[in-house]
């Protein structure tokens, strides 16, 4: 018997019974769906978490060893849906019209695991057949040279979008020929599984890192409910020297990024303060104090992009 063989027939007589479950896929939507589970006599338990299609072994490879995971199922386990009986789970938050896998994992008695059942799902599409147009409006501009400045732009899409994905670069970066417009396009037409936030659905109010007395393009590009790309949204803007914002207060939230913190000003006092991974899995949160300040450690996290939030103000940022 070769090693491969015999190491599966040592698993499966680990097991005791035939731990699985049935599904259904009750409803499906825009913004997520909904399934009801049916364990047999032999599943003592099981567990159900999504995953953008073809990424869960990725974020397997990059979260287990650091998480203290030493299967996909303890992943699965420790992120999903756990249950014992025959149940419903919804899934909320997706994005319109992309992929995703629910991975299950039942286990017996003894808490052995039995093979992993993945569900393929499609959420409904939304917006229309027609073009794709996004509408940018650039808001203010603040912050100070201690806790880092800011600029807020709006990115509206018409009820043709289907989902976008939106963006701020310096002009003297978009002059180049590395990236001018057909750069932008390309890269905005990028599909990034892994990276929270990149698909963009309704009006976005995006905070983004900026620096004073700086010409900048806010880009932004949709698709339809026919994935076809639209034209792309350019708006040039310069924000404004130190002079023009030193009435500014953080009386607006601030978030200050750093090497291996990120900062919180300007909160309410007793208010919580999230840090959210690419997968939109929480990594980190903190209660802003009497100053209306709060801090969370980043030395730990791989590198990536993440979201910090008060609940209503964002700030993507990468480490």
């Amino acid at each position: 018997m070769s090693a491969l063989l015999l190491t599966s027939f040592l698993m499966s007589a680990q097991l005791v019974g035939n731990p699985t479950v049935t599904y259904t896929i009750d409803e499906i939507n825009t913004d997520g769906f909904k399934i009801t589970f049916s364990p047999n006599e032999d599943c003592a338990g099981y567990a159900a978490c999504q995953f953008d299609a073809g990424t869960a072994e990725q974020q397997f490879a990059m979260f287990g060893t650091w998480m203290g995971f030493s299967t996909l199922g303890d992943m699965v386990k420790a992120w999903g849906f756990n249950a014992t009986a025959e149940q419903q789970m919804s899934w909320t938050g997706d994005t319109p019209g992309k992929d995703y896998e629910v991975y299950v994992q039942c286990w017996d008695v003894n808490g052995a695991y039995a093979d992993m059942i993945i569900i393929p799902i499609t959420t409904a599409k939304m917006g229309g057949e027609g073009l794709a147009e996004i509408e940018i409006e650039i808001g203010e501009f603040g912050g100070d040279e201690e806790n880092g400045y800011y600029q807020w732009v709006t990115y509206t899409p018409n009820d043709q979008v289907n989902i976008f994905h939106d963006m701020i670069i310096e002009k003297s970066a978009y002059d180049t020929d590395e990236w001018g417009e057909s750069g932008v396009t390309n890269y905005l037409k990028q599909d990034m599984p892994m990276t929270y936030g990149w698909d963009r659905i309704g009006v976005d109010n995006a905070q983004w890192s900026a620096t004073p007395d700086t010409e900048y393009m806010a880009c932004a590009l949709g698709k339809n409910a026919n994935d076809e790309w639209g034209p792309l949204a350019l708006v040039e803007f310069k924000t404004p020297g130190l002079s023009g914002i030193s009435d500014l207060t953080t009386s607006k939230p601030v978030f200050s990024i750093g090497a291996s913190e990120v900062r919180a000003l300007g909160m309410k006092a007793g208010s919580e303060v999230s840090l959210y991974d690419m997968s939109g899995h929480l990594v980190g949160k903190a209660t802003v104090n009497n100053r209306g300040e709060a801090s969370l450690s980043t030395s730990q996290l791989t590198p990536g992009v993440y979201i910090v939030t008060n609940g209503k103000t964002s700030h993507k940022f990468v480490k």
